[in-house]
């Protein structure tokens, strides 16, 4: 056949059976490559949120994160004006670390951006941090602003991510996409914190079911980020009017009403805070089957890179072992049927 063809005839179909081959290979290459990324569990990290840092090397070793996410700066706005707090570090970190710097939505909106990318470049210098995480909880009033701001940030950290709320996937039409490397996907405080019916308000499997959408469009990777803390509310004639970062009441003084739900009954100091006579008491915490459950909804629509719990302090609830089975878990679901 090919002694009939001319030299060009020939050339042209060597040519497209090199670009068949080609293509071939490149397909098999990535479905392999799909298929071994289902099947790894995602790195482990942690988040330190507290205004000091002390490393605690024994701690780390314990628990092994891949990295810290560690809060170095918290710009929020109060009376009119900027409130700048930097993170005071005392011991530098023994293990990888990327800043991040929570942004007071109220900020973007009402604030010199100018002045807030100045401290950020001041207290996180890019020279010694390529790596920069912003936690800002935007709204379609100050997407456009926040979104020239990262853009602008991006310049200085080469590897920039955000944090996400599930809303802002779910309706990303509306919200936008942050024009960043990669986004964190905070998967608590999904509730109505103000609402004295919500159950839990750190994680409500049940709210977030109904925000897993969206998720194949979505097109930024997206890592997970796991609460551990606990903390109680304090509702007081219907209203919250106070928030402890403890678990721990008083039992003496209170009353247990339901597994979560406490009254009560005699005044008394607790956490630096009065209560009341019939204040209610609501802790929220979270345990091992509930990471469980909230990775067997998430294993559907999504498979990180790395799950990033929420706090390194508060890792100390669950052993190391309890916590990396819900990576493990996580790449298990995550395995086609």
């Amino acid at each position: 056949m090919l002694d009939a063809l001319t030299p060009q005839a020939v050339r042209r179909f060597v040519g497209v059976l090199i670009l068949l081959a080609t293509g071939l290979l490149v397909v098999h290459w990535q479905q392999g490559d799909a298929s071994n990324d289902a099947g790894i569990p995602p790195k482990i990290s942690y988040y330190h949120w507290t205004n000091t840092y002390t490393d605690d090397p024994a701690h780390l070793r314990v628990y092994a994160p891949a990295q810290l996410y560690l809060k170095l700066l918290d710009i929020g706005y109060q009376d009119q004006k900027l409130s700048i707090n930097p993170t005071d570090v005392r011991t530098p970190p023994s293990l990888p670390v990327t800043p991040v710097v929570f942004l007071d939505n109220n900020a973007v909106k009402n604030a010199s951006l100018d002045t807030v990318y100045a401290q950020i470049l001041t207290h996180i210098p890019p020279q010694q941090y390529p790596r920069l995480q912003m936690d800002c909880d935007w709204t379609e009033q100050t997407r456009d602003a926040y979104f020239a701001f990262l853009t602008r940030l991006k310049a200085d950290y080469p590897h920039l991510s955000v944090t996400l709320r599930l809303h802002q996937v779910k309706y990303a039409d509306r919200t936008g996409v942050p024009p960043v490397e990669r986004a964190a996907l905070m998967y608590y405080n999904m509730s109505d914190i103000r609402d004295p019916e919500t159950q839990n308000y750190i994680l409500d499997t049940a709210v977030g079911q109904r925000y897993l959408q969206n998720f194949e469009k979505y097109p930024l990777p997206l890592d997970l980020a796991l609460p551990l803390y606990q903390q109680t509310r304090v509702i007081r004639h219907g209203k919250l009017v106070h928030l402890a970062n403890s678990a721990e009441v008083n039992t003496d003084k209170t009353e247990r009403l339901e597994a979560n739900r406490y009254q009560v009954t005699e005044g008394h100091y607790w956490q630096e805070y009065y209560l009341y006579p019939d204040d209610e008491l609501r802790v929220d915490t979270v345990d091992l089957k509930a990471l469980q459950q909230a990775t067997q909804q998430l294993a559907a629509v999504m498979h990180p890179d790395e799950v990033i719990f929420y706090t390194l302090r508060d890792a100390a609830r669950f052993t190391p072992g309890e916590l990396a089975s819900i990576a493990t878990d996580f790449a298990a679901r995550s395995q086609p049927e």
